[in-house]
């Protein structure tokens, strides 16, 4: 009990770390009741939901060692087409949640089925799938887009407590399929040694199609909350990398986060920190293009410290006994 306790510690500890070191600094500069309000600790929480749900699809394909950049245009095409049918048709909100799921699934194996026929790697086919996908989002209804958000009959999962509950369902779905189903266990055999796992039994083209229509349910739900909340406009020129790459940080932090406890409160707990720290760059005035730069010399700092972790030890190691020899 004592070890769970101190596990979780270390798993979060990082997140309020990052809360702490920004409520400090805005402090110093006048803006303390921004930073530390409650809304402000709400807009952190509310933006981690969606991003979650999408830092969980990006993570299951990478267990599997397959990078993937089609998320972001998957949700977009998905909220426009399914957005659309149901205002039209006044399916209602089970309609919007019954077709979202459909059409990302169907999207996503598609991808799948793409990347098995070709046998390219999964970072070239989903680059070629955005392009396409970007391309129908432009094509599909004028490019009008969609404004789901307009009715709140069917913008009600972006609002408290309906964001939380789905995140914690996924959540906890997620933790027990990577846990305790074969598909899991597989999934991890192929991140882990694809060839060792491949000879002992895996079926690797039945996991990668399960893989995507596992995240195919993931983007369904994070199209219909992306939807719920702002206007979901057509995309182009691998503009819709961005939803994806703006849960890649959680991804890398969460995944570092995990060996503490497990991959579902890892990224919860990574994307937390990424939101606090976004959150954090606003609230303190830069600019958004400045933000963008400082995340990314974040992410690739903390990938250059955790990837060389035993390194660093082993240095500051040799260090401390030259420092005793000496003495």
């Amino acid at each position: 009990m004592k070890k769970t306790i101190i596990n979780l510690v270390k798993t979060f500890l990082f997140p309020v770390v990052v809360w702490i070191f920004f409520a400090l600094l805005i402090e110093i500069h006048g803006g303390k009741n921004i930073y530390v309000s409650g809304s402000s600790i709400k807009d952190i929480m509310q933006i981690s939901c969606l991003n979650v749900i999408v830092a969980v699809a990006v993570a299951l394909p990478l267990s599997g060692r397959r990078w993937d950049f089609a998320p972001g245009s998957i949700i977009v095409l998905t909220g426009i087409i399914a957005g659309n049918l149901v205002i039209k048709h006044n399916l209602g909100l089970v309609g919007l949640l019954i077709l979202s799921l459909g059409i990302a699934v169907g999207l996503a194996l598609f991808e799948g089925a793409v990347y098995i026929f070709f046998k390219v790697p999964t970072m070239i086919i989903s680059l070629g799938i955005v392009m396409l996908y970007e391309a129908l989002s432009g094509l599909l209804y004028d490019g009008s887009g969609v404004r789901l958000f307009m009715y709140e009959d069917l913008a009600v999962f972006a609002r408290q407590p309906y964001c939380y509950i789905i995140m914690a369902v996924v959540l906890v779905i997620f933790w027990f399929v990577m846990k305790y189903t074969k598909f899991g266990f597989d999934t991890r055999s192929l991140g882990s040694h694809a060839l060792l796992a491949i000879n002992n039994g895996v079926d690797e083209k039945k996991n990668i199609m399960l893989t995507y229509l596992v995240v195919g349910l993931l983007l369904g739900v994070a199209a219909v909350l992306n939807a719920s909340k702002a206007v979901v406009a057509p995309e182009s020129d691998l503009s819709s990398t961005m939803l994806m790459f703006s849960s890649m940080g959680a991804v890398l932090v969460g995944l570092f986060l995990s060996r503490f406890s497990n991959m579902s409160l890892g990224l919860l707990s990574g994307t937390i920190a990424m939101s606090a720290l976004s959150k954090g760059l606003t609230v303190y005035g830069l600019p958004a293009s400045l933000n963008n730069i400082i995340l990314g010399i974040f992410i690739i700092v903390f990938m250059g410290i955790t990837t060389n972790l035993e390194t660093i030890k082993r240095m500051i190691g040799m260090r401390k006994k030259k420092v005793r020899i000496s003495n």
